[in-house]
């Protein structure tokens, strides 16, 4: 009986270690869905509106060194859904219709280069000049439109904006081996459309059939300033993110992830105050595909 009641000690101090290890030379596929309500109140009139906007990446792995991974990425997929106040607008990279404005459309097949570490911290970014170059010539033949679109791109795909879109999903790994009922944070800015500073609380909650089953509990700030469609913006928000992720332990994958967002505050735009709430679910689902 005591030396059951040993075994069962050593198992319950059973670490892990929780890391990205991607296979060299093998193909990832990923896909991260975000569906949003979005109410706001400008003036006493409110403003409702829902958008889904989802990315299809393929995560090529070139090559490795000391852990880090050289990874070649290629949007298979850009789409969005929304409708505001019952205006209904779809864009999808699918539709390669010239006929149509469709700034989505020359995003399909392109690819940059990062290197990830096993942290997840992306060390570096490369090929987002090009990328836009080719880019802006799928969307339109004439100089002067080509620059102005490549402008455009360029403000939401800079080799910055690129890297923190890329750790808020993957920068989630402790940085020691932890055992069930473990926990570790991991602190995040992003600067997309506003800026956003994430504390998240990752905890070990199960392991099996080698999979590791973690809680997520996180804060949200937004504060400070940025521009959107021309205007000057200030925001003053707070929020949570929680939820469920799922890591395949031999190679540190994604498999899915499901968490819950609720952002809510005040914003200012021309001079006047908007209250501002949204709710939101952000999927990942990542699998290989050798």
């Amino acid at each position: 009986m005591l030396c059951s009641l040993a075994s069962l000690g050593v198992w319950a101090q059973k670490t892990y270690s929780l890391k990205q290890n991607y296979t060299t030379g093998n193909k990832y596929d990923f896909s991260f869905v975000s569906d949003q309500i979005i109410n706001q109140k400008i003036a006493g009139r409110s403003i409702n509106s829902t958008q889904t906007i989802g990315t299809d990446y393929i995560f090529d792995i070139t090559e490795g060194h000391n852990g880090d991974k050289d990874i070649k990425v290629t949007y298979n997929r850009l789409f969005m859904k929304s409708n505001a106040m019952g205006n209904a607008m779809t864009l999808s990279s699918d539709d390669q219709d010239s006929t149509k404005k469709n700034p989505f459309s020359g995003l399909k097949g392109e690819s940059f280069y990062m290197t990830i570490s096993p942290a997840g911290v992306v060390k570096t970014v490369a090929g987002i000049d090009k990328m836009l170059d080719n880019m802006a010539v799928r969307m339109s033949k004439d100089t002067s439109q080509v620059k102005q679109f490549k402008n455009a791109l360029s403000k939401q795909f800079s080799n910055e904006i690129v890297k923190q879109t890329m750790e808020s999903s993957f920068k989630i790994y402790p940085d020691k081996a932890v055992k069930i009922g473990d926990s570790w944070t991991i602190d995040t800015k992003m600067q997309m459309s506003m800026p956003i500073e994430t504390i998240m609380q990752y905890t070990l909650k199960e392991v099996k059939d080698g999979i590791a089953i973690l809680s997520v509990k996180g804060t949200l700030v937004s504060k400070g300033n940025f521009e959107a469609m021309g205007n000057k913006m200030e925001t003053d928000l707070q929020g949570t993110n929680s939820g469920e992720t799922s890591i395949e332990i031999k190679t540190g994958i994604v498999q899915n992830s499901h968490l819950r967002v609720e952002l809510y505050g005040k914003m200012k735009s021309m001079g006047q105050d908007i209250d501002f709430e949204m709710q939101g679910i952000n999927k990942v689902v990542g699998k290989e595909i050798n």
